[in-house]
């Protein structure tokens, strides 16, 4: 059983080497340091010492001199264990000092085994090595190059350190300005809400003191017509309200899909015939044109319902008397595409890009003068995004605009592979190809 001492300022060096000697057998001391290293070399007499070079207290040429001037210890077998002073200068050092070898960090453990196991087997040194004056100004220059080295390698880490400081300023400076629009954000929100919610409920507080400050039964014209704006503004606030409550439920996170297998051709369908009333008010043309091959998919019909009332409401709204809208319906390999298409003002170049943020409707008013809350194509977006959907549009300033939803199928209710022919599918056939409302 041979003795071996491993010296090096790094825990991990040491309990790598100590692990992989200890398996041979082999009795192993460590050091943390050249000068601990000396001191135990004095008391447990190793047959071999693995060192590495560039350590504090004193180096590893400075520790296998000192091994080399004590007659006790003179002749123990060294090898470096170093990834540093790999370069000729060093080399030439640590022969000069009777240095077996050098091994480079990392090295491969069955390299390291069979080195120490070929140390341990050579011969004895038939001399002792005597260290020339030249090796102190040898050893002098080359500490001196290595500390140039690690000044270098400081001021590259500084100068990394530095820009990383600017960099995390910048991202700082970034977050500070995204919470201010967040804050702006809020309080644009509170101004649309304070001044949506008040304007209608202002005509249903004068209208409703109105009517019960008439001492008779007014006439039945004046009557109905009063009757009418309270419904009319008692429907915006209510429409208002149900947006505030969908986005903050959505934005929370506590937005959750009642799924069941529907034909998406029918909730398209009944969105439409519920807005029939509006488009025949205005003279505006509603089409909606279904595939014979609607496939079924798995989708939450109210909040589905929800996405094509809002986008045929706005395209009632922004579509003059006589023009027209349409809405289509069919199937893609992997899914559902609804268009919803209009004739109406269409939408500038520059809102595009914001149109499905919070309040930032291109146009607030429609043709006839109807008002929006500036949440719902938000809302619209993110149920789509909440059955796995995507949601774009395309307009054109006075040739109007379309919405195209895309809808994937779910693997519990696709029968067949994508690359089945379209009539391969489960689909729902029980209903006419096209309903028109004019």
């Amino acid at each position: 059983m041979s003795k071996i001492l491993i010296v090096d300022d790094r825990p991990v060096n040491r309990e790598f080497l100590l692990t992989l000697l200890s398996y041979g057998g082999d009795a192993v001391a460590e050091a943390a340091d050249g000068a601990e290293g000396l001191a135990v070399a004095r008391a447990f007499r190793p047959d071999l010492v693995i060192a590495d070079i560039i350590m504090p207290t004193m180096d590893g040429f400075e520790f296998v001199r000192q091994i080399r001037a004590d007659p006790v210890i003179a002749a123990t077998k060294v090898i470096f264990y170093t990834a540093s002073g790999l370069e000729d200068a060093a080399r030439d050092l640590a022969e000069a000092c009777g240095v077996h070898c050098i091994l480079p960090k990392p090295s491969d453990p069955a390299e390291i085994l069979a080195i120490v196991r070929e140390t341990l087997g050579a011969a004895a040194a038939a001399a002792i090595p005597t260290l020339s004056k030249a090796f102190e100004s040898e050893h002098l220059c080359l500490v001196t190059n290595c500390l140039a080295e690690k000044v270098d390698e400081l001021e590259a880490l500084n100068a990394g350190l530095e820009a990383r400081v600017v960099e995390r300023t910048a991202e700082l400076a970034a977050a500070n300005e995204e919470l201010r629009g967040l804050n702006r954000l809020k309080d644009e929100f509170l101004a649309v809400v304070s001044h949506d919610l008040r304007s209608p409920l202002a005509g249903i507080e004068m209208l409703s003191g109105h009517l019960r400050s008439r001492s008779k039964m007014p006439e039945l014209a004046d009557f109905i017509r009063n009757m009418g704006i309270i419904a009319d503004s008692a429907h915006h606030l209510h429409a208002l309200v149900d947006d505030l409550l969908d986005i903050a439920k959505i934005e929370a996170g506590h937005a959750r899909l009642d799924l069941s297998e529907l034909c998406i051709g029918e909730v398209l369908r009944i969105s439409a015939k519920a807005l029939s009333f509006n488009a025949q008010t205005k003279d505006v043309t509603l089409d909606v044109d279904v595939a014979s091959d609607d496939p079924l998919l798995r989708g939450d019909r109210l909040k589905l319902s929800q996405v094509f009332s809002n986008l045929l409401s706005n395209a009632i709204k922004f579509t003059p008397s006589g023009g027209k809208v349409r809405a289509q319906i069919a199937p893609e390999c992997d899914g559902v595409v609804v268009t919803v298409a209009d004739t109406g003002q269409g939408i500038p170049a520059d809102a595009l890009p914001h149109l499905f943020e919070k309040f930032t409707e291109a146009q607030r008013a429609g043709t006839s003068g109807e008002s929006g809350t500036g949440l719902g194509l938000s809302i619209v977006r993110r149920l789509v995004e909440l059955h796995g959907g995507t949601i774009e549009v395309a307009s054109e300033v006075g040739h109007g605009s379309t919405f195209t939803v895309r809808l994937p199928f779910t693997s519990t209710t696709r029968e067949v592979d994508p690359s089945d022919p379209p009539n391969a599918r489960k689909s729902c056939s029980d209903r006419p190809a096209q309903l028109t409302h004019s």
